[in-house]
Protein backbone atom coordinates (compact mmCIF):
# COMPACT_ATOMS: atom_id res chain seq x y z
CA UNK A 1 0.00 0.00 0.00
CA UNK A 2 0.99 3.33 -1.39
CA UNK A 3 1.09 6.23 0.83
CA UNK A 4 0.83 8.87 -2.19
CA UNK A 5 -1.95 6.26 -3.33
CA UNK A 6 -4.39 6.47 -0.50
CA UNK A 7 -4.03 10.09 0.24
CA UNK A 8 -6.78 10.73 -2.90
CA UNK A 9 -9.71 13.49 -2.19
CA UNK A 10 -12.02 12.99 0.40
CA UNK A 11 -15.55 13.52 -0.55
CA UNK A 12 -17.56 16.75 -0.70
CA UNK A 13 -20.38 15.71 1.38
CA UNK A 14 -17.89 14.28 4.29
CA UNK A 15 -15.96 17.72 4.60
CA UNK A 16 -18.50 20.53 4.54
CA UNK A 17 -15.66 22.99 4.37
CA UNK A 18 -12.05 22.21 3.57
CA UNK A 19 -9.87 24.60 4.89
CA UNK A 20 -6.48 25.37 4.25
CA UNK A 21 -3.35 23.46 5.28
CA UNK A 22 -1.94 26.79 6.70
CA UNK A 23 -5.21 26.42 9.31
CA UNK A 24 -4.43 23.32 10.78
CA UNK A 25 -1.49 24.88 12.05
CA UNK A 26 1.35 22.99 10.00
CA UNK A 27 4.22 24.19 12.21
CA UNK A 28 5.39 22.63 14.95
CA UNK A 29 3.67 23.47 18.51
CA UNK A 30 5.69 23.82 21.77
CA UNK A 31 3.41 23.16 24.94
CA UNK A 32 4.59 23.96 28.34
CA UNK A 33 1.44 22.19 30.56
CA UNK A 34 2.29 19.61 32.96
CA UNK A 35 1.48 15.48 31.98
CA UNK A 36 0.48 16.30 28.53
CA UNK A 37 -0.33 12.53 29.05
CA UNK A 38 -2.84 11.94 30.96
CA UNK A 39 -6.26 12.26 30.30
CA UNK A 40 -8.22 15.42 32.29
CA UNK A 41 -9.10 14.18 35.55
CA UNK A 42 -13.03 16.16 35.05
CA UNK A 43 -15.25 16.89 32.49
CA UNK A 44 -15.65 15.27 28.86
CA UNK A 45 -12.93 12.40 27.74
CA UNK A 46 -12.58 13.19 23.56
CA UNK A 47 -11.44 10.03 22.08
CA UNK A 48 -13.91 7.53 22.37
CA UNK A 49 -12.57 4.66 20.81
CA UNK A 50 -10.37 3.64 17.96
CA UNK A 51 -11.09 1.38 14.63
CA UNK A 52 -8.63 -0.45 12.66
CA UNK A 53 -8.73 -1.92 9.13
CA UNK A 54 -5.70 -3.55 7.14
CA UNK A 55 -6.07 -1.54 4.25
CA UNK A 56 -8.26 0.97 2.04
CA UNK A 57 -11.04 -0.27 -0.27
CA UNK A 58 -10.96 0.18 -3.61
CA UNK A 59 -13.65 2.30 -5.25
CA UNK A 60 -16.99 1.36 -5.11
CA UNK A 61 -15.87 -1.50 -2.24
CA UNK A 62 -15.72 -1.26 1.40
CA UNK A 63 -13.43 -2.96 4.36
CA UNK A 64 -14.91 -4.22 7.35
CA UNK A 65 -13.73 -2.01 10.52
CA UNK A 66 -12.82 -3.86 13.92
CA UNK A 67 -11.41 -2.46 17.15
CA UNK A 68 -7.69 -1.29 17.19
CA UNK A 69 -7.43 -3.21 20.32
CA UNK A 70 -7.76 -6.65 17.69
CA UNK A 71 -3.94 -5.75 16.50
CA UNK A 72 -2.11 -8.99 17.74
CA UNK A 73 1.26 -8.02 17.10
CA UNK A 74 3.06 -4.66 16.17
CA UNK A 75 5.56 -4.11 12.78
CA UNK A 76 9.00 -3.43 14.58
CA UNK A 77 10.10 -2.35 10.80
CA UNK A 78 8.47 1.27 11.64
CA UNK A 79 11.69 2.00 14.15
CA UNK A 80 13.98 2.17 11.04
CA UNK A 81 11.59 3.88 8.53
CA UNK A 82 10.14 6.02 10.72
CA UNK A 83 5.81 6.24 10.00
CA UNK A 84 4.01 8.09 7.34
CA UNK A 85 0.03 9.29 8.43
CA UNK A 86 -2.22 10.86 6.27
CA UNK A 87 -5.42 11.77 6.88
CA UNK A 88 -7.96 10.44 4.22
CA UNK A 89 -11.23 11.50 5.43
CA UNK A 90 -13.24 12.93 8.61
CA UNK A 91 -16.65 13.91 9.20
CA UNK A 92 -18.64 15.55 12.15
CA UNK A 93 -21.88 13.83 13.34
CA UNK A 94 -24.74 15.53 11.93
CA UNK A 95 -26.22 16.06 16.10
CA UNK A 96 -23.49 18.26 15.99
CA UNK A 97 -23.23 20.20 12.70
CA UNK A 98 -22.75 23.56 13.22
CA UNK A 99 -21.76 23.72 17.14
CA UNK A 100 -19.52 25.53 18.66
CA UNK A 101 -16.48 23.78 19.90
CA UNK A 102 -14.85 21.23 18.26
CA UNK A 103 -12.21 18.38 17.90
CA UNK A 104 -8.45 18.75 17.36
CA UNK A 105 -5.60 16.06 17.08
CA UNK A 106 -1.77 16.46 17.45
CA UNK A 107 0.89 14.45 17.11
CA UNK A 108 3.32 14.39 19.85
CA UNK A 109 7.01 14.43 18.98
CA UNK A 110 9.68 13.92 21.25
CA UNK A 111 12.77 15.88 20.89
CA UNK A 112 16.50 16.46 22.54
CA UNK A 113 15.80 19.59 24.10
CA UNK A 114 12.51 19.05 25.78
CA UNK A 115 11.51 16.47 28.67
CA UNK A 116 9.78 13.05 27.55
CA UNK A 117 6.67 14.64 29.63
CA UNK A 118 6.88 17.68 27.89
CA UNK A 119 6.99 16.69 23.45
CA UNK A 120 6.34 19.34 20.91
CA UNK A 121 2.51 18.99 19.26
CA UNK A 122 1.80 19.08 15.89
CA UNK A 123 -1.79 19.82 15.13
CA UNK A 124 -2.69 18.28 11.74
CA UNK A 125 -6.71 17.57 12.14
CA UNK A 126 -9.68 20.22 13.35
CA UNK A 127 -13.04 20.76 13.44
CA UNK A 128 -14.68 23.36 14.44
CA UNK A 129 -18.18 24.41 14.52
CA UNK A 130 -19.44 27.70 13.11
CA UNK A 131 -23.28 28.42 12.88
CA UNK A 132 -23.11 28.72 9.03
CA UNK A 133 -21.03 25.64 8.32
CA UNK A 134 -18.24 23.74 10.25
CA UNK A 135 -14.72 23.59 9.36
CA UNK A 136 -13.09 20.85 8.53
CA UNK A 137 -9.18 20.66 7.80
CA UNK A 138 -8.07 19.02 4.54
CA UNK A 139 -6.05 15.63 3.77
CA UNK A 140 -2.82 16.42 4.77
CA UNK A 141 0.60 13.59 4.93
CA UNK A 142 3.51 14.09 7.32
CA UNK A 143 6.42 11.86 8.83
CA UNK A 144 7.14 10.68 12.22
CA UNK A 145 9.68 9.10 13.42
CA UNK A 146 9.25 6.06 15.69
CA UNK A 147 10.73 4.92 19.05
CA UNK A 148 10.82 1.41 20.33
CA UNK A 149 10.32 2.64 23.67
CA UNK A 150 7.17 4.95 22.79
CA UNK A 151 5.87 3.75 18.98
CA UNK A 152 3.56 6.84 18.16
CA UNK A 153 1.46 9.09 20.10
CA UNK A 154 -1.03 11.32 19.23
CA UNK A 155 -2.91 13.81 21.68
CA UNK A 156 -7.12 14.49 20.90
CA UNK A 157 -8.48 17.05 22.20
CA UNK A 158 -12.06 18.47 23.26
CA UNK A 159 -12.42 22.30 22.69
CA UNK A 160 -15.99 23.91 23.99
CA UNK A 161 -16.54 27.53 24.52
CA UNK A 162 -17.01 28.48 28.38
CA UNK A 163 -20.47 29.44 29.14
CA UNK A 164 -21.14 32.86 29.66
CA UNK A 165 -23.36 35.97 28.85
CA UNK A 166 -23.78 37.19 25.11
CA UNK A 167 -20.97 39.21 24.07
CA UNK A 168 -19.69 40.15 20.54
CA UNK A 169 -16.53 38.78 21.61
CA UNK A 170 -15.81 35.34 20.94
CA UNK A 171 -15.80 33.21 24.19
CA UNK A 172 -12.57 31.83 25.38
CA UNK A 173 -12.33 27.84 24.31
CA UNK A 174 -11.56 25.51 27.07
CA UNK A 175 -10.16 21.90 25.98
CA UNK A 176 -10.31 18.81 27.63
CA UNK A 177 -7.66 15.83 26.34
CA UNK A 178 -7.08 12.47 26.16
CA UNK A 179 -3.67 10.64 24.65
CA UNK A 180 -3.45 7.92 22.10
CA UNK A 181 -0.41 5.36 22.22
CA UNK A 182 -0.42 3.23 19.18
CA UNK A 183 2.52 1.08 20.78
CA UNK A 184 5.11 -1.01 19.52
CA UNK A 185 4.87 -3.56 23.03
CA UNK A 186 3.64 -6.25 24.19
CA UNK A 187 1.46 -4.05 26.21
CA UNK A 188 -2.66 -3.57 26.52
CA UNK A 189 -4.31 -0.88 23.86
CA UNK A 190 -3.68 -0.29 20.27
CA UNK A 191 -0.43 -1.51 18.70
CA UNK A 192 1.36 0.23 15.73
CA UNK A 193 1.16 -1.66 12.18
CA UNK A 194 0.55 -0.39 8.77
CA UNK A 195 -3.23 0.11 8.09
CA UNK A 196 -6.54 2.49 8.63
CA UNK A 197 -7.18 3.95 11.89
CA UNK A 198 -10.15 5.38 12.54
CA UNK A 199 -10.62 7.99 16.08
CA UNK A 200 -14.21 8.21 17.15
CA UNK A 201 -14.14 11.26 18.89
CA UNK A 202 -16.90 12.31 21.67
CA UNK A 203 -18.05 15.69 21.84
CA UNK A 204 -20.63 15.33 24.45
CA UNK A 205 -21.13 12.18 27.21
CA UNK A 206 -24.31 11.64 25.26
CA UNK A 207 -22.41 10.13 22.16
CA UNK A 208 -22.43 6.54 21.69
CA UNK A 209 -21.33 4.35 18.92
CA UNK A 210 -22.35 0.75 17.50
CA UNK A 211 -19.13 -2.10 17.65
CA UNK A 212 -16.43 -1.63 15.38
CA UNK A 213 -17.51 -5.11 12.97
CA UNK A 214 -21.22 -3.12 12.60
CA UNK A 215 -19.58 -0.94 10.20
CA UNK A 216 -17.35 -0.29 7.37
CA UNK A 217 -14.67 2.10 5.50
CA UNK A 218 -16.37 2.76 2.11
CA UNK A 219 -14.78 4.26 -1.18
CA UNK A 220 -17.46 6.22 -2.76
CA UNK A 221 -17.79 10.04 -3.71
CA UNK A 222 -13.91 10.21 -4.43
CA UNK A 223 -12.90 9.88 -1.19
CA UNK A 224 -13.21 7.70 2.11
CA UNK A 225 -15.56 7.15 4.83
CA UNK A 226 -17.14 5.39 7.47
CA UNK A 227 -20.42 3.74 6.32
CA UNK A 228 -23.09 3.88 9.65
CA UNK A 229 -21.14 6.02 11.75
CA UNK A 230 -23.52 8.56 13.56
CA UNK A 231 -20.34 10.09 15.97
CA UNK A 232 -17.29 12.67 14.65
CA UNK A 233 -14.16 11.05 12.78
CA UNK A 234 -10.98 10.78 11.30
CA UNK A 235 -9.46 8.36 8.70
CA UNK A 236 -5.64 7.78 9.68
CA UNK A 237 -3.83 5.62 7.31
CA UNK A 238 -0.41 4.54 8.79
CA UNK A 239 2.21 3.45 6.27
CA UNK A 240 6.31 2.98 6.68
CA UNK A 241 7.71 6.62 5.86
CA UNK A 242 8.86 6.58 2.13
CA UNK A 243 12.85 5.33 2.14
CA UNK A 244 14.13 8.48 0.57
CA UNK A 245 12.37 10.97 2.79
CA UNK A 246 14.62 11.43 6.38
CA UNK A 247 12.33 11.14 9.18
CA UNK A 248 13.87 13.98 11.42
CA UNK A 249 12.85 15.39 15.13
CA UNK A 250 10.85 18.59 15.12
CA UNK A 251 13.41 21.68 14.30
CA UNK A 252 13.22 23.87 17.68
CA UNK A 253 14.47 26.86 15.65
CA UNK A 254 10.71 26.35 13.58
CA UNK A 255 8.73 25.76 16.81
CA UNK A 256 5.84 28.32 17.61
CA UNK A 257 3.91 28.76 21.18
CA UNK A 258 0.54 29.11 21.90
Amino acid sequence: MKAKAVASGIPRREFIRISSVAAVGVAIVTMSDGNLFAATSSGIVPLMDVGYAPSLPAAGFSTQLNSADSILSPDPRFISTGARISVVGAKRADRHRNEAGGIGVDALFATNHRQPDNPSHFRFFSVNGRPDADTISGPISFNMPVLSTSGVTLMVTRQRPTTQEPSATPPPIESEASALTLSLGNVAGPKLARGVYVLAFREENSDSMSNWNRLSIANGDGGYYVSGATFSYVLLNVDYAPAAEAVPAPDRRRSARH
